[in-house]
């Protein structure tokens, strides 16, 4: 006889502080296994007509609420959408490695925090930020900070793009390049089966380029000699791509970590084991149990260089927020808190979002040193005289354009994602789609014509996570590589859809 489980469910409480109305205030969850009391999959409600402003969760998996001000959002709502919004993410299946978190690894748009609360109002854990107002005025201050933010008629800030959609800011190549002739050693588990370890080491070229040589343990999980492309380093910097869930991802992904985070060439030297506060040494070899945990960032470096040193937008936000602000955050400080429920031998029985004010003195519970951008440049010298005007003729580069579509249908493993306009042969173009730092898409080809259309492949995770949801949004990152120019990298978000 089965008898129905004793699990409490977990309350969600929202808490609106943030002087709009309740009746101006939206609420939308969305997620998978979808057992939320008080709303329904992706619809949008008014905050006033929650019955207490407390939803009743069951079971949320990859569930996200979105909250926005003056209308309400939907699942894959676009980033130049002229509603304010943002939101926070929590799964519940119920399970004690359940956790709830903010995240700005695509944006940041409000100022909130998360606690837990146990029986008798016992509070938990907080992970929060600090008012929108601080967090904005602070990321205007970096390159490309103004440039990635959408202010609506009124020229008020609805929120600021991070490098995933923004190609405003600045790539990290001075930095990678910096590293030349600099011997790095990576020791890098994978949580796989079998757990498995590495240990390579190699020295930078002066492209950025560098060659890996070592071992795992057990054997044959990795080459024993990894090549990795500079240009492609410098562009997969901000976004992680070429990462998949093996070995070799691994060590590429902790390659491409300690240049966001600023650990390579800084305080802590160039053995990635020290980039760790608690590594652990056994006969199967050295790792990080858990990441890059050392103060990251500013923290990380010696002195200011002439060029960017991190991913700054990142910086900023470990600085006013306990939030993702890339893939790697959960790695240098707590940015989640536990849900684990009563049921499952937990204590949490509350989650508590609270929507802050703009202004005001809220402040996350880990602060960050956000100082690894370029120093203050010496003054120019003068002028030059000015230069003959090009002669009749001399030839220009063509404009490269980008149109990258917002939803996509799939059929079998493929769907067109868009198309590249480079006005002259197009060379190497590279598609990558991630969703949750995992690749659910790719492709790579030589374009030998203008105006090619792009087309994406999905990974089996891919397939397997639209069978599964009826829906795939994930985040798209295009490279175009043409022949004697840099490279030309968007970013968009994108939903997929199976073909009808």
């Amino acid at each position: 006889m089965a008898f129905p489980s004793t699990a409490a469910a977990l309350e969600l409480e929202i808490v609106n502080e943030s002087g709009h109305g309740p009746e101006d205030v939206y609420v939308t969850v969305v997620g998978a296994d979808f057992e939320v009391t008080g709303a329904a999959n992706d619809e949008p409600t008014p905050l006033s007509a929650i019955p207490a402003q407390t939803l009743t969760v069951d079971k949320l998996v990859s569930g996200r609420v979105y909250i926005s001000y003056g209308a309400g959002v939907s699942e894959g709502v676009p980033f130049d959408s002229p509603t304010r919004f943002d939101w926070a993410e929590l799964t519940v299946t119920p399970s004690s490695s359940d956790v709830a978190n903010l995240t700005a690894v695509d944006q940041f748009g409000i100022g909130m925090r998360l606690d837990t609360y146990g029986g008798g109002e016992t509070h938990l854990e907080t992970v929060g930020s600090a008012n929108s107002d601080t967090v904005f005025a602070a990321l205007q201050q970096i390159p490309g900070g103004a440039a990635s933010t959408v202010r609506d008629g009124n020229n008020d800030i609805l929120r600021v793009l991070s490098p995933n959609h923004s190609a405003a800011y600045p790539d990290l190549g001075e930095y990678v390049r910096s590293m030349s002739g600099q011997a790095v050693t990576l020791r890098t588990a994978f949580f796989g089966e079998p757990f498995t370890t590495s240990a390579y080491t190699g020295t930078f070229a002066v492209d950025g380029s560098i060659e890996l040589n070592g071992t795992t343990n057990p054997g044959g999980a990795a080459p024993a000699s990894l090549d990795f492309d500079g240009a492609d380093l410098i562009a997969d910097v901000y976004t992680g791509a070429g990462t998949p869930n093996n070995m070799e991802g691994a060590i590429r992904r902790d390659l491409l970590a300690a240049f966001s985070t600023g650990f390579w060439g800084g305080r802590y030297g160039n053995d990635a084991l020290s980039f760790c506060s608690d590594p652990i040494t056994t006969a199967q070899g050295s790792w990080c149990p858990h990441g890059f945990n050392q103060p990251a960032f500013g923290d990380a470096r010696l002195a200011l260089s002439p060029y960017p040193t991190c991913e700054q937008y990142a910086a900023v936000i470990n600085q006013y927020s306990d939030v993702y602000g890339n893939p790697y955050s959960d790695a240098a400080k707590k940015v989640t808190v536990g849900l684990d429920q009563p049921g499952t031998g937990g204590a949490v029985e509350t989650l508590r979002l609270t929507i802050l004010p703009d202004s005001g003195d809220a402040h996350p519970v880990a602060g960050g040193n956000a100082e690894c951008g370029a120093a203050a440049p010496a003054a120019p010298p003068a002028a030059p005289a000015a230069a003959p005007a090009a002669a009749a003729g001399a030839a220009t580069v063509p404009r490269l354009r980008f149109r990258l579509f917002k939803r996509a249908r799939v059929r079998g493993s493929w769907a067109r994602v868009g198309r590249v306009f480079c006005g002259q042969r197009c060379g190497r173009v590279r598609l990558v789609a991630k969703r949750g730092g995992r690749v659910v898409g790719r492709r790579g080809f030589y374009a030998k014509g203008s105006r090619p259309h792009l087309k994406l492949r999905l990974t089996g995770r891919g397939r397997r996570a639209l069978a599964r949801r009826g829906r795939l949004r994930a985040k798209l990152i295009v490279r175009v590589k043409r022949p004697g120019r840099p490279n030309a990298v968007r970013r968009r978000g994108i939903l997929l859809l199976p073909r009808r």
